[in-house]
């Protein structure tokens, strides 16, 4: 049996038993078939299940390492088929699990790169239309993903309240107050933009002609969000600046404003909790952490 064929197996499962996003199963995929171009070369042919070993693991590994990429790279490339491999086992397609034979590379810890609340208070300053003012305003004072941006609707915005609705990572949805000068920036956004849009029509769109001449606008993606807030930083002398440093900055500044209170930002994982600053809160007492922003005119920030 091919292990290509094998893998397919086991992103069904992914799918249908995990309830894994697409994009996870795409990330499993690009993965392996890293792996299986390796193989390939490494066999002279397709690679079969009995080709899946330790020492082909290992020769990958080093194959990887060749290719000089960083440690936290290989150590997903290699989790990717820990994970092929232990499912294999469970359903008796493989006697043992070949990745657990290797020694895999230690993880690198690294410190975020947070800008100043000030930088961020200069970025959305120099944001030149209302709808790049609308995507930083919600990664900045609501600490949202790229890819939480772009799935938003008209619908899911509530200006007197923030959003109603916000599917978060792992498809997770929930609701999300935003503190008013968030609003204020969204609101007009709204108004000049996507007054006429349905509730179910994306918030952010991007339009372009196609080679019929023709008009054609769809929702915009979390690659286009990207380059446009590196267009921002480039703009105001910080080349380095992405869209996640948003993320991180909005949760130091909750933690500096909230004395500390590590339940007053989003994230899942309290591990994380300790270097992003972020963690699980419930949404009454979410709400009423982010009113902190809503005293923004009564003192100067860092």
């Amino acid at each position: 049996m091919r292990l290509s064929a094998l893998f397919d197996e086991f992103c069904q499962f992914l799918r249908l038993e995990r309830e894994a996003t697409p994009r996870t199963v795409q990330t499993y995929r690009y993965n392996f078939e890293d792996s299986q171009t390796f193989a390939h070369q490494s066999v002279g042919g397709p690679a079969l299940v009995h080709h899946f070993t330790a020492d082909l693991c290992r020769a990958y590994q080093d194959d990887l390492a060749r290719r000089h990429l960083q440690t936290n790279t290989i150590r997903v490339r290699l989790a990717t088929l820990g994970s092929f491999g232990k499912w294999a086992v469970r359903r008796d397609k493989l006697d043992r699990n070949p990745v657990d034979l290797i020694t895999r590379p230690r993880r690198k810890a690294r410190l975020p790169h947070v800008p100043r609340w000030g930088t961020v208070e200069t970025v959305l300053a120099q944001c030149a239309t209302l709808r790049e003012r609308a995507i930083v305003a919600l990664m900045a004072y609501g600490g949202l993903r790229r890819r939480e941006v772009a799935a938003l609707n008209v619908g899911d915005l509530d200006l007197e309240f923030g959003l109603r609705r916000l599917v978060g990572k792992g498809g997770h949805e929930t609701a999300l107050p935003l503190p008013a000068p968030a609003r204020t920036v969204l609101a007009a956004y709204l108004a000049a933009e996507r007054s006429q849009a349905s509730a179910s029509a994306p918030l952010f769109v991007v339009q372009y002609r196609t080679r019929g001449g023709h008009m054609v606008e769809r929702r915009i993606l979390g690659q286009r969000i990207w380059k446009r807030v590196k267009v921002v930083a480039r703009r105001v002398g910080i080349p380095e600046l992405h869209p996640h440093a948003f993320r991180h900055g909005c949760g130091v500044e909750l933690h500096r404003r909230t004395g500390g209170n590590l339940r007053a930002v989003r994230h899942t994982d309290i591990q994380t909790t300790t270097v992003y600053m972020y963690t699980q809160v419930t949404g009454q007492d979410l709400a009423h952490v982010v009113r902190v922003f809503d005293q923004a005119g009564d003192e100067k920030k860092v």
